[in-house]
């Protein structure tokens, strides 16, 4: 066991600094000769506290007001989404916002991606970006991530992290921390050319390109996926390049998890789908999840055995060390080092996590609002 543990040590190590080395590699924006008309499409749901500041958010683009558009399509809200949107959009007549209404969502498994089907069927723009209800884009996200659109650039991702309110206590500098590894992972394996996650909440990509897919329709048997799941979609089935907006002036951030209850559910939810990667990357998921089952099951065995062995702890550092730098690189330009603060703590809970949600992932029910399915038993 020991020399299996070294042996996924080093490839894991090894993966690390290889997506370190991608950050690199990432190509700075290009100057557009123009300034193409954008589609900016958000599905809500119930969202009433939330959509408020996401409209004054939008209407401060800096982006010319003539050459975007704001689509928000509300998904059957029961606590007054659509009336609070009409209600900002009287007051703010020349803001170019409009609001639809979601039709048809008792007809499909996923209601998310039925809603945002219909915004990207009604936008008049070649380029859509997207995010979500409970985020606050900066000035600049319009601007900044239409600037990586090369004439050879289909999809732009964009990191969303939890700091609204700014985090405070240990969980939620946890969450923070969590969603600037997710961030760092995708920028690193997008500078290399296949990256390997990307989320909605910032998101960009051309309705070419949706069309090109077929939309949604091959990922309509699964609740969520309107993000990563799509982008797997481009990668496997077009030969358009993918950009990452390694700029801190296109971060979107979101609202932080209401509770424990909720983050648990939500990373079941993206767990729930690693077998649905295809073999390439579910393989390398299993090996990451056995790395760390291995690391946990030495780790303890060592403490309850009569003599500590390093073995389990030399491993441990080393994969402490190679997640170190990595953050190190995207922090750095990213403008968010002081995320980094509890990254010890963190990194002490990091293996049980991985293999706890690893586990139970495949096996759960997912959730999205108010839809509930089997990610097996799921049919389009």
């Amino acid at each position: 066991m020991t020399a299996l543990l070294l042996l996924l040590t080093l490839l894991y190590m090894v993966a690390l600094l290889l997506i370190s080395r991608g950050l690199s590699r990432l190509q700075p924006p290009a100057a557009p000769a123009t300034r193409p008309f954008i589609s900016v499409i958000i599905a809500a749901r119930n969202e009433a506290d939330h959509v408020t500041p996401l409209l004054e958010a939008l209407a401060r683009q800096d982006y010319p007001r003539e050459q975007h558009e704001i689509i928000i399509v509300d998904d059957a809200s029961s606590d007054g989404t659509a009336e609070t949107i009409e209600q900002w959009l009287r007051a703010n007549p020349h803001c170019p916002i409009r609001l639809l209404h979601s039709e048809g969502r008792d007809q499909v498994i996923s209601t998310k991606k039925h809603a945002l089907a219909q915004g990207i069927n009604a936008a008049r723009g070649e380029i859509l970006l997207f995010t979500d209800a409970d985020c606050q884009p900066p000035t600049t996200w319009i601007s900044s991530l239409c600037a990586r659109f090369g004439d050879q650039v289909g999809m732009v991702i964009g990191y969303s992290p939890y700091e609204i309110p700014a985090p405070h206590t240990l969980g939620q500098r946890f969450l923070a921390l969590e969603s600037l590894s997710l961030a760092a992972l995708a920028a690193g394996t997008t500078g290399w050319g296949r990256p390997a996650t990307c989320t909605g909440r910032n998101l960009g990509y051309r309705k070419s390109v949706w069309l090109q897919v077929n939309g949604f329709e091959p990922i309509a048997r699964f609740v969520s996926g309107d993000d990563d799941l799509f982008l797997k979609q481009v990668l496997d089935r077009t030969s358009w390049r993918i950009a990452y907006a390694l700029d801190p002036g296109a971060i979107v951030p979101t609202r932080l998890l209401p509770s424990g209850k909720a983050f648990f559910r939500q990373r079941l939810r993206h767990a729930s789908k690693g077998f649905y990667y295809g073999w390439k990357m579910s393989s390398i998921l299993a090996l990451a999840w056995l790395f760390n089952l291995l690391l946990l099951v030495r780790a303890i065995s060592s403490l309850c055995g009569p003599a500590i062995t390093p073995w389990a702890w030399i491993a441990w550092a080393g994969k402490a060390a190679a997640e170190l730098l990595l953050l190190i690189r995207f922090a750095g330009p990213m403008q968010r080092m002081h995320t980094l603060t509890v990254f010890p703590q963190a990194e002490a809970a990091h293996v049980l996590y991985v293999v706890l949600f690893g586990a139970l992932g495949p096996l759960t029910r997912v959730r999205w609002k108010e839809t509930t399915a089997h990610t097996h038993t799921l049919k389009r």
